[in-house]
């Protein structure tokens, strides 16, 4: 099955090739708007559930898409397995540019360096088309919990070893290698849970199920900060964000650790490079529209945009980075 794919997509590519270099056929850009119109629709893959921040900033970019392309971008949320059900759709998904989707750094990485996780794709089997948000990490609690800071937090897990529980978005998602990090700064222990993206860790917090969260700054966590349903015990950044006014960093509070989730939005390898491109360029003309980046303000996204070159350069980089980190993980729970 695997080389009938490998053969059906140099297959395309080399027939996309010759459409391209074809004069008649006008510009790359234009070949690769002609081929986007031919899509029914353009399924764009959130591998995490409705409601997180993921997914919030997905569902705002679509339809400025929809309208640059003049294509319908339709949402469809895959979640399951800490992003690894809706990347492997996207990966087996034929490569034509009717199916994109998310695939967020560094928790993509981490599912195909996991032997264990048996992944059925790797850094080989997407194409990168653009970098849309890096999203800074937090630790955030209940609005009425007793912990106000992220040394109340750790002082009470030390006290209270495997007591303390804490949610993130998956294994080895930017949130569990957070949590992982605080904990061998600090030798506290948490009991980690692992849920199946932001909205389903929030809802754990505010039901009670957990103590604590490993949360993205994005999407609807300042609003609910704000209202006091939540606290943020601390940001992981350099300085302080002005979306969550009075919140020390973890820096500010004597804890070095830095954290975020990049999000890269993705093709099946062997998508044509003219479609790679124009909807590369879709990405870049909505970040830049007023009315875009109103909206992206008001849900608190720190927008930032990349390139399909420069999103695969930060991709090897990152993964260069934080493949030791995951290795060592893997090899511990062996």
């Amino acid at each position: 099955m695997e080389k009938t794919f490998i053969v059906g997509t140099a297959s395309l590519a080399l027939a996309w090739s010759f459409i391209a270099l074809t004069p008649d056929q006008g510009s790359a850009q234009d070949a690769g708007e002609q081929a986007l119109k031919r899509c029914n629709y353009i399924r764009m893959i959130v591998p995490y559930t409705a409601g997180g921040g993921g997914d919030v900033g997905a569902r705002l970019l679509a339809p400025f898409m929809t309208e640059d392309l003049g294509v319908s971008v339709q949402i469809e949320n895959q979640p399951g397995a800490g992003s690894q059900i809706g990347i492997t759709a996207l990966a087996k998904a034929k490569p034509n540019g009717c199916t994109i989707g998310w695939t967020h750094l560094p928790a993509a990485i981490a599912i195909y360096l996991d032997p264990s996780r048996q992944a059925a794709f790797n850094r080989q089997s997407l194409a990168p088309i653009a970098m849309y948000v890096v999203d800074p990490g937090g630790i955030a609690v209940k609005g009425d919990s007793p912990y106000n800071s992220l040394g109340d937090l750790v002082k009470a897990a030390k006290e209270k070893p495997g007591a303390i529980t804490v949610s993130d978005s998956g294994v080895l998602s930017d949130g569990h290698l957070l949590l992982l990090e605080l904990q061998r700064q600090t030798g506290a222990q948490f009991a980690i849970v692992h849920s199946g993206g932001g909205a389903e860790g929030t809802a754990d917090l505010l039901g009670g199920h957990v103590d604590a969260q490993a949360i993205n700054l994005g999407g609807p966590n300042a609003s609910m900060v704000a209202s006091g349903q939540m606290k943020l015990l601390a940001a992981f950044t350099k300085d302080p964000q002005p979306d969550y006014p009075g919140v020390q960093t973890a820096e500010q509070q004597g804890f070095n650790i830095y954290s975020s989730t990049s999000r890269a939005l993705s093709a099946p390898a062997g998508t044509p490079q003219p479609i790679i491109d124009r909807l590369s360029q879709s990405v870049e003309k909505a970040v830049e529209l007023p009315a875009f980046k109103s909206k992206a303000a008001a849900a608190a996204l720190n927008v930032t945009y990349m390139n399909s070159q420069e999103t695969g350069a930060y991709w090897d980089n990152t993964e260069k980075t934080f493949g030791p980190l995951i290795a060592d993980v893997v090899a511990k729970n062996k």
